[in-house]
């Protein structure tokens, strides 16, 4: 992996400490449109990082003062208080927050002064185990306390998670759906609530 973060448009959380490969913000050109995306990872049960509330005020006015207006943050914590507080820090300076981590995707997604936030997107991948992969070795884990490598199963359910999010030219989110496609089900397709903030 370290590889591909030093060789690849491949990001990693920025608030990692200095000295760690790699970048967690990647500027996209899309026609005359700058696109930045950001990825930060929160404090709570996560490895040794920056604040990242403090850390992405700064990558924020940056990328104010260069002018680039649309912005997207994926957000990797576990508590939703967490994902809650940037939010409200952010509800009008950013696109979009997109929660993960959790794998269990949430549906509770909403557009405020024109930032688009969920929760959870939810995770892509096996759904009838645990978080994705075999379901031995975390129960190893959950009875004794011994872990073991996680191993993707090679037959399962799988569920597709993501959310379709309509920015304007200014990077105000206007409309967005999210959408879970299942295998062997119909997909789901949820609104998003706009704010009138």
């Amino acid at each position: 992996m370290m590889v591909l973060l030093e060789t690849k448009p491949v990001l990693r959380p920025d608030n990692y400490p200095q000295g760690v490969p790699g970048s967690g913000v990647k500027i996209i050109e899309l026609g005359t449109t700058k696109l930045a995306v950001i990825n930060l990872m929160g404090l709570y049960t996560m490895p040794q990082v920056l604040n990242p509330f403090i850390h992405i005020l700064e990558i924020v006015e940056k990328l104010e003062n260069d002018g680039i207006q649309h912005i997207f943050i994926d957000f990797h914590a576990e508590v939703t208080a967490e994902k809650r507080i940037l939010m409200q820090m952010l509800k009008g300076r950013v696109s979009a927050i997109c929660g993960t981590h959790t794998h269990v995707g949430t549906d509770d997604q909403e557009i405020t002064n024109g930032t688009y936030y969920v929760t959870d997107i939810g995770m892509t991948g096996c759904r009838d185990n645990v978080i994705g992969m075999e379901s031995d070795i975390p129960i190893k884990k959950a009875l004794t306390g011994l872990g073991g490598h996680f191993n993707v199963p090679n037959n399962c359910k799988s569920i597709m998670q993501i959310a379709i999010i309509e920015i304007d030219e200014t990077g105000k989110a206007q409309d967005a759906l999210k959408i879970k496609v299942y295998d062997d089900q119909d997909e789901i397709i949820s609104k998003t609530i706009i704010n009138k903030d």
